[in-house]
C-alpha cells in the first residue's frame, strides 16, 4: 500500500515541525508528505519546506480545513490505486510510532469495507485549568474507546488513516447528491471531520479506532478558545445529524445526544438545589439516596482518568468540584448551540 500524509495548516509554524517529525519517526513512515498551507501569513511553509516534504499552497480557498483538503485531495488522489491510504491529520498532532504500521495491519486483514482508522485521543501537557481539564476529557473518550473494543461512530479529526477507494465512494455519492456537500470533505459543515464519518458509513464503509495507537493533540488554553471550538463541535454535530436523519449508523449519537440534552437542565437543577443548601445551612440533610449517586459519579471521574492520567489526577477527578465549572462551561456551550441553530445564527468556524 501507498501512503500519502495530508498536513492541512493555517498559520502552524510552533507544531507543524514536530508534527511533521512524528510522520518521518514512524516505524513505516509514509510514503509522500504534503503540508498544505492555507492562507499562511507565518512561516509554516518555510518551516515545512526546510524538513523536507512537500508544501501544496492552496487557491483562493475559503471552506477552511475542508477546502483544503478538497483541493489537496483533488491532487493526490487520481494516482492513487483503491487500496492506497491517505492520512489526514492537523497540524498541531503527534501520533506514536505505531500508527502507520498498525492501520496498514487492520486494512491488510480487514474486509473491504474497512474506509477508515484511527486512534486513542491524549490532549498535550498544558498549565491551564481549561487545559487540565480537557486532559482529563480526552482521557475519558480514551476510556470509552476500550470499553467499546475500538467500535465507534466517529473518526478523530486530528488524525485518521483513510481508503483511498472509500474516499472516492464518498466523492462519487456527492456528486450523484446521495448525501450532501461536493468532493470528499463537506465544507458545508463546520465539523467536517464528524461529517466524513458518516459520510463513510452512509455509503457502505467501517470505521474503527486502534486501541494500541495514541494520537496526542493540542488542547485550548483559554476559556475564550475553547468557547469558540465547542460551540462549533456542539452545533455542527447536531446539523449533520439532523442532515442525515436517524439511521442505524447515527442511532447512537442521536441517543447520546438526546440523554445528554435532558441531562443538562437536570444538573443546573441539581447544582442550584446544592447551592440553596449550602446558602441556607440544610447541606447536611441531603438524603442518603443523592450521597450514593454522588459517590457512583464520583468513582466514575476517577476511575475513567486513572490509566491515562495516573494517580493525582484521579484523585482531583474523584473530588468533582475541580472539574464542576468545566462541566458547567461544556452544558452552557450546548444550549448555546442549540439556540443559535434554532434561531439561524451565523456560524464560524473560528
Amino acid at each position: 500500500m501507498k501512503v500519502t500524509a495530508l498536513i492541512p495548516a493555517h498559520n502552524e509554524e510552533a507544531t507543524i515541525a514536530k508534527t511533521v517529525a512524528s510522520l518521518y519517526e514512524q516505524i513505516r513512515p509514509p510514503d509522500r508528505i504534503i503540508v498544505i498551507s492555507d492562507n499562511c501569513t507565518d512561516a509554516t511553509g518555510r518551516i515545512a519546506a526546510a524538513a523536507g516534504v512537500e508544501v501544496y499552497v492552496t487557491v483562493d480557498n475559503k471552506d477552511m480545513k475542508a477546502g483544503g483538503l478538497n483541493q489537496a485531495l483533488d491532487l493526490v488522489m487520481p494516482g492513487l490505486d483503491d487500496d492506497d491510504l491517505i492520512i489526514c491529520m492537523d497540524a498541531d498532532t503527534i501520533v506514536n510510532t505505531n500508527f502507520i504500521s498498525e492501520a496498514i495491519i487492520r486494512f491488510e486483514t480487514s474486509p473491504v469495507l474497512l474506509g477508515g482508522v484511527s486512534g486513542t485521543y491524549l490532549g498535550k501537557r498544558h498549565r491551564s485549568f481549561p487545559g487540565w481539564c480537557q486532559r482529563n476529557e480526552f482521557a475519558r473518550w480514551g476510556f470509552d474507546n476500550r470499553r467499546e473494543h475500538g467500535n465507534t461512530v466517529i473518526l478523530s479529526g486530528a488524525a485518521s488513516v483513510f481508503r483511498t477507494a472509500a474516499l472516492r465512494k464518498v466523492k462519487a455519492a456527492r456528486e450523484a447528491g446521495k448525501i450532501g456537500g461536493q468532493g470528499v470533505y463537506n465544507a458545508e459543515t463546520i465539523t467536517e471531520d464528524f461529517e466524513l464519518s458518516l459520510a463513510l458509513r452512509a455509503t457502505g464503509s467501517t470505521i474503527v479506532n486502534m486501541l494500541n495507537v495514541l494520537i496526542t493533540t493540542s488542547v485550548k488554553p483559554t476559556w475564550r478558545e475553547l468557547w469558540v471550538q465547542r460551540l462549533r463541535w456542539d452545533r455542527g454535530i447536531n446539523e449533520s445529524l439532523f442532515d442525515y436523519g436517524v439511521k442505524s449508523y447515527t442511532w447512537v449519537v442521536w441517543m447520546r445526544r438526546v440523554l445528554y440534552a435532558i441531562f443538562v437542565p437536570v444538573s443546573f437543577l441539581c447544582l442550584g438545589v446544592i447551592t440553596w443548601r449550602i446558602a441556607t445551612g440544610n447541606f447536611l440533610s441531603i438524603s442518603p439516596f443523592w450521597i450514593g449517586v454522588s459517590g457512583i459519579i464520583m468513582t466514575q471521574k476517577a476511575v475513567t482518568v486513572f490509566r491515562s492520567r495516573g494517580l493525582w489526577n484521579s484523585i482531583a477527578a474523584f473530588l468533582v468540584i475541580p472539574e464542576l465549572p468545566y462541566d458547567t462551561f461544556l452544558q452552557t456551550v450546548f444550549i448555546r448551540s442549540l439556540w443559535d441553530q434554532a434561531t439561524n445564527h451565523t456560524k464560524s468556524w473560528r
